[in-house]
């Protein structure tokens, strides 16, 4: 975990990116990670999507409006993903692939028309397996287990799972308008799902593939949401395999594929140079 604070400046609008300043202080190194933003948000963007599409995600800002409460989650997983050991992978490699990813926990301050914002979970599921309630039982998640307010900034996490195709079905983002107003934007299988596709977006790994699919943190440009950022450069993704490997021993680095998590709506195609 980086226990180091996040502030972004935006560079000019024709440039298309963000960057990310990150300050260690264990040991006094200044680092800069160049994370890709986009231009603007697409998500605002009407005639991206069909008219079904942009009410289904313009349903879940409703939500955040609102500050409602979201509901009672079960916060376990299916048992489709295990945290990445070096020595099961290599057993299991013939049948099973390894998803990379980090997520941001840290709460946002000035985020969109909030006072703060905070993402708390993502959560994932294998294509074509049918889960019959809204939420949990997730085939893979990631979450903030804190139960103060999260200062630190990215969490690594390296899964072991089946391989296949795995779409957002959910999500939650607790916003502040004050002390007292407090709520949730949440997603889940419900308002996530359509025709059997994620309108958040996803991802896909094979047998034997080891996938880094992003960095997930806050967009505070409009309403908060989840966006997916990304090293800009060979030598930030190297450092951050290398950071990755440091918590989780045996990932060769030679061996790990850049394929972003798949989405319209919380980030913008790109390959490595």
């Amino acid at each position: 975990m980086h226990d180091t604070p996040v502030t972004r400046k935006q560079i000019p609008h024709r440039k298309s990116a963000w960057y990310i300043y990150r300050k260690n202080f264990a040991d006094g190194r200044d680092n800069y990670i160049k994370m890709n933003r986009g231009s603007q948000m697409a998500f605002f963007n009407a005639r991206c999507f069909s008219r079904s599409f942009t009410l289904g995600i313009h349903a879940l800002l409703i939500a955040a409006n609102g500050l409602i409460s979201a509901p009672a989650v079960a916060q376990d997983t299916s048992g489709f993903s295990v945290p990445y050991d070096a020595t099961l992978f290599t057993q299991q490699a013939a049948t099973k692939g390894v998803v990379l990813m980090s997520a941001d926990w840290s709460r946002h301050w000035g985020c969109g028309r909030y006072e703060n914002a905070q993402l708390q979970f993502l959560a994932f599921d294998k294509n074509g397996v049918q889960k019959a309630s809204a939420d949990g039982q997730w085939d893979v998640m990631i979450k903030d287990g804190s139960i103060l307010p999260s200062k630190k900034n990215y969490g690594n996490y390296a899964y072991i799972i089946e391989p296949g195709e795995y779409l957002l079905t959910g999500f939650r983002i607790k916003l502040g308008k004050s002390v007292s107003n407090v709520g949730n934007f949440y997603g889940d299988r419900k308002n996530m799902l359509e025709n059997g596709k994620s309108k958040g977006g996803s991802f896909t790994v094979a047998a034997g593939e080891i996938v880094y699919i992003g960095h997930f943190s806050l967009d505070c440009a409009k309403a908060p949401m989840p966006w997916r950022f990304y090293p800009e450069t060979r030598d930030d993704f190297d450092k951050y395999l290398d950071e990755i490997g440091q918590e989780y021993p045996g990932i060769e680095k030679n061996k790990v594929q850049f394929r972003l998590f798949d989405t319209q709506i919380m980030g913008y195609p790109f390959s490595l140079p």
